[in-house]
């Protein structure tokens, strides 16, 4: 069953497409945003509610192919039907939302999740129990403190590329069970782990320590991206005649792919990318010290007078 995980993520696609600057987009004659009109007006308005940043997530859409999928977003509602096929509907099409995992994944889940959820149950109940011990204990002349770590398990590309293809096709399985309207179909795919970085191969076969003049330096990620892994794309590409575009979020914002153009994108990608994990730790930290109550009363009072 959908719940608020899905509507945050397509939120989070809508505020990408429709603000600038975290503004919403507005016709500066009448000053309505997107919020403001009706799905008749969208097309003569889209001019103004549309950020023009869209053009640096937006990868082989020609203009009908943008006003096709700005459009879908716009008139996108939840399924009244939640515990079905897809997560959101509009006229002419769908939009269906899941989540993929560059760790090790078992019959239990995602290891990455497990292992960050039993961390986030370590810090909360360690904080309850500092929280006891302080206020029993109080400290008035030194700073305590006390810190939790996690370090990300096991993530490879190889593991991502497991995770979204399984979840895709399982996916595709229940679009061909779907009965309703499937002619502009939208995959959201979220990938919100800071996991890997990518860098293009450009100079691997190059002789070391010769030069390269001003010729142009390798892309380089530190997070990944769909819209620069070979692999993924000619196995997206499969699917160009069922699905017209993926939404794919991720820690570095978002991109939005056609399928039918990814042979075009593959042309500007003559190099392969190196996709490698990453050494992340996370740190949770709490501080304490203590105040005497009289001089807490003292501020508060001094603190009220005028």
């Amino acid at each position: 069953m959908r719940g608020e995980q899905e509507k945050q993520c397509l939120d989070l696609v809508k505020s990408k497409m429709f603000s600038s600057d975290g503004k919403l987009q507005r016709n500066p004659f009448t000053g309505k945003s997107y919020l403001d009109i009706s799905a008749a007006e969208f097309l003569t308005e889209r001019i103004w509610l549309v950020s023009s940043d869209c053009r640096k997530f937006y990868f082989g859409l020609t203009e009908e192919d943008r006003i096709e999928f700005e459009t879908s977003l716009f008139l996108a509602k939840p399924n009244e039907n939640e515990s079905k096929f897809p997560d959101f509907v509009f006229e002419n099409g769908f939009i269906e939302h899941f989540q993929i995992t560059s760790s090790k994944t078992t019959r239990k889940g995602a290891t990455h999740k497990k292992e960050e959820r039993q961390f986030e149950e370590r810090v909360s109940k360690g904080k309850e129990q500092l929280q006891q011990e302080w206020n029993e204990t109080p400290s008035y002349t030194e700073i305590r403190s006390r810190s939790w770590e996690f370090s990300n398990p096991e993530h490879s590309h190889e593991y991502l590329k497991e995770s979204f293809q399984s979840v895709w096709k399982h996916h595709i399985d229940s679009l061909h069970k779907y009965s309703g309207n499937k002619e502009v179909g939208i995959f959201l795919v979220e990938y919100r782990e800071f996991a890997l970085a990518m860098i293009e191969q450009v100079y691997t076969a190059w002789i070391n320590g010769m030069s390269q003049g001003d010729m142009r330096e390798e892309e380089k990620f530190k997070c990944y991206r769909l819209s620069r892994d070979k692999d993924m794309l000619n196995f997206l590409y499969q699917y160009k005649d069922e699905i017209g575009y993926v939404v794919f979020v991720c820690c570095d914002g978002l991109e939005v792919i056609r399928l039918k153009n990814i042979p075009y994108l593959l042309k500007l990608l003559p190099w392969d990318f190196l996709v490698y994990p990453l050494v992340v730790n996370q740190k949770a930290s709490v501080y304490n010290i203590s105040v005497p109550g009289n001089m807490s009363m003292e501020k508060d009072f001094n603190d009220g007078t005028t």
